[in-house]
């Protein structure tokens, strides 16, 4: 468990926006930064960082909240894995009790397989430089392919002794010892059980490429064999578990990913030495798919550094049939791709340390093609005038197009493509829409977005933009409170507190100045409005409390709270929308703020809340009518009873035409939810 005290330091230490950029590359926008979302594909960016109140808000997924908030819901970390992200991130050492029993029993299966993958490789990493036969075996071939020390380090690469199959596996051994139970070593596939029920080692015999999520932290691995036997497999990976998803995974990217958004390009390869290879010789933004397909998920993780990438293959047939079906996948995440082929005989590895950084960079710069050109020069060399290989390379080419989600990209696709195969555009342009067709039919019997709003969201999980309802009008009452609370507004004093000046006539009256949260406070407490959302109303208890020790909270004291407040801050912190500059520069127009007219949307926000109390009280007075008259005898006195809510009913719809009149518009009943 960790203590309170290193709870604080941990959290006086973390800057958002230097977490956040771990994973999103953000750009000053105002006083706030912005990037594209990691939860959603969205082209446009709505993701905000606000650093002065350590708050983030994603508009296109709904999340929000603190760094904690963000490790736990992009990292899929528990409370404490992610405290311990940051004391990682910020040197903090964190001294943890000695958990009891029962503490030990609810870690999560991700924290130890993740604990366990940390163990493992440095354990890898010892017997690679530490044993013989690591030297000689595993060290010697690494030496052989030409890698020194420092990639040998950056990569933390390892092996796994070989032991003799009648025996327990080394590294089994060596983890039950240091503690680590044998569930954990099956789940994460690093041993794997005989028949007798005694452990091997999945790895022995094997170098070692441990593999890192772009945080840098330990997800899996992946190991080489160096036997000549063919019907032992070249390379084997960690299986899918909590911890390693490896359609998300991508070789390299923690270091790659500052030098993908400095160049604005991502180079991706296929092999772990094929990505050591390139950066020994000085080309530091590649990353590879690890010997699997390329899959969306990896390509949206490379979206997030830069909308550019090169793909870069071997000459080989399968290799370029490859080319083909990774692009379509990178097309349609809306990157701008270029593929580039290799000399026969040739792979990365292989030609980096023959042409070193400068020829490198020069060859693909001269090489790299526009997808498009790739595509038809391939398939128009394997189709050979045959006119049904023709027909389907026509297919193929218009597949691939219809995969760029810009449509002016498209248009341009279709007019280069019609030229390079000799056809009309109009020709192209109708398989486009036959595809588009086929694909709207294929998906039809796919539910359609309602026309019918939503009901008003749970306040466990608020939804906030456009609030509407009783619950968005107390949680707007919240953002005036939390935002301006600490700013002064003038109050006047009651006219009996004016006095008489010398000319006799009185004076005009006394005023007074208040900070907004004083004022707003003790204006509720007056109107006797019931808090009827139970976080605002903890929210609120919470701020009262403050205010008697002298404080007057903001948005950042709530900012390291549960989920669901942490989440309702960053709600209330930002707005996906603001006045534009342009009315001030082009139009001479200096719009009113809210912030300048703090005293009428306060007077707004009360009479508004007043006016839904009302209209509350008036429904409950109308349902007892109509349960009276249903069966009267449900009273005891239904006559006085009936006159009293009369009387009573007539007050209120008074009181609702009063507060009705201040805003100058129509009476709306609310929503029939409002009054549950």
């Amino acid at each position: 468990m960790i203590p309170k005290d290193t709870v604080d330091a941990i959290m006086q230490a973390t800057v958002i926006e230097e977490v956040v950029g771990e994973f999103v590359q953000l750009k000053k926008s105002g006083t706030s930064m912005r990037g594209l979302s990691p939860f959603t594909n969205e082209k446009t960016p709505s993701f905000y960082v606000v650093p002065g109140k350590g708050i983030f808000k994603d508009f296109s997924s709904g999340k929000g909240g603190s760094a904690i908030t963000f490790l736990m819901e992009h990292e899929k970390l528990s409370y404490p894995e992610a405290l311990r992200w940051l004391a990682n991130k910020y040197g903090i050492e964190i001294q943890e009790r000695e958990l009891t029993a029962e503490e030990q029993a609810e870690q999560t299966e991700r924290e130890s397989l993740a604990n366990l993958a940390a163990w493992a490789r440095k354990w890898f990493s010892e017997q690679l430089n530490e044993t013989g036969e690591g030297k000689s075996v595993g060290l010697g071939y690494m030496r052989q392919r030409g890698f020194g020390d420092a990639m040998l380090s950056d990569f933390a690469i390892g092996y796994c002794p070989d032991t003799p199959w009648s025996e327990e596996g080394a590294l089994a051994q060596a983890a039950k010892k240091a503690g680590y139970q044998e569930k954990w070593l099956l789940s994460s596939g690093l041993c794997k059980k005989r028949e007798d029920g005694t452990l091997y080692d999945f790895y022995r015999g094997r170098v070692i490429f441990p593999i890192r999520d772009v945080t840098g932290r330990f997800i899996g691995f992946g190991g080489r064999t160096l036997k000549t036997d063919k019907k032992v497999p070249k390379y084997v990976n960690s299986p899918e578990s909590p911890l390693y998803d490896k359609s998300r995974a991508l070789y390299g990217i923690h270091l790659a990913r500052n030098a993908v958004v400095k160049s604005d390009r991502a180079i991706l390869v296929e092999g772990y030495t094929d990505v050591m290879a390139m950066r020994q010789a000085g080309v530091e933004h590649v990353v590879a798919s690890s010997g699997t397909a390329l899959t969306v998920e990896q390509v949206r993780l490379l979206r997030r550094f830069s909308k550019n990438m090169t793909m870069l293959f071997d000459g080989d047939p399968a290799g370029l049939r490859a080319a083909i079906r990774g692009v379509d996948i990178v097309l349609g995440e809306g990157l701008d791709v270029k593929v580039a082929v290799l000399p026969n005989g040739e792979d990365p590895d292989t030609f980096a340390k023959r042409l070193g950084e400068e020829k490198l960079l020069d060859w693909l710069e001269e090489n790299s093609q526009d997808f498009l050109r790739f595509k038809i020069d391939l398939l128009d060399e394997e189709a050979k005038g045959d006119p049904i290989k023709k027909t389907e390379l026509v297919r193929s080419v218009v597949k691939s197009i219809a995969e760029v989600p810009d449509e002016l990209k498209r248009t341009v696709y279709v007019q280069e493509s019609a030229r390079r195969l000799g056809m009309e555009v109009d020709d192209l342009l109708s398989e486009l829409g036959r595809q588009a067709r086929a694909t709207l039919e294929k998906k039809a019997n796919a539910s359609l977005p309602s026309l019918v709003p939503e009901a008003e969201a749970s306040f466990g999980a608020p939804k906030l933009l456009g609030r509407v309802g009783r619950g968005g009008r107390e949680v707007d009452l919240l953002r005036l409170l939390l935002r301006y609370g600490r700013h002064h507004v003038t109050v006047d004093m009651p006219e009996e507190a004016g006095v008489v000046g010398d000319e006799g006539a009185d004076a005009s009256p006394d005023t007074v100045e208040a900070s907004l949260a004083e004022v707003l406070l003790m204006e509720l407490d007056t109107a006797g409005v019931a808090i009827r959302n139970p976080i605002v109303d903890s929210v609120l208890r919470h701020f009262r409390d403050q205010m008697q020790k002298g404080h007057i909270p903001g948005l950042e004291d709530f900012a390291a709270s549960e989920k669901e407040v942490a989440e309702l801050m960053a709600d209330l912190a930002i707005s996906e929308f603001g006045l534009s500059e342009n009315w001030t520069k082009r139009h001479g127009i200096r719009p009113e703020t809210e912030e300048q007219n703090l005293k009428e949307a306060m007077r707004g926000a009360l009479l508004r809340l007043m006016l839904d109390e009302a209209h509350f009280e008036g429904a409950k007075i109308t349902k007892r009518l109509v349960e009276m008259t249903e069966d009267p005898t449900t009273s005891d006195n239904p006559l006085e009873e009936e006159k009293d809510l009369l009387r009573r009913k007539m007050s209120v719809s008074s009181r609702v035409f009063r507060l009705a009149g201040h805003f100058q518009t129509a009476i709306l009943q609310p929503a029939k939810e409002d009054f549950n």
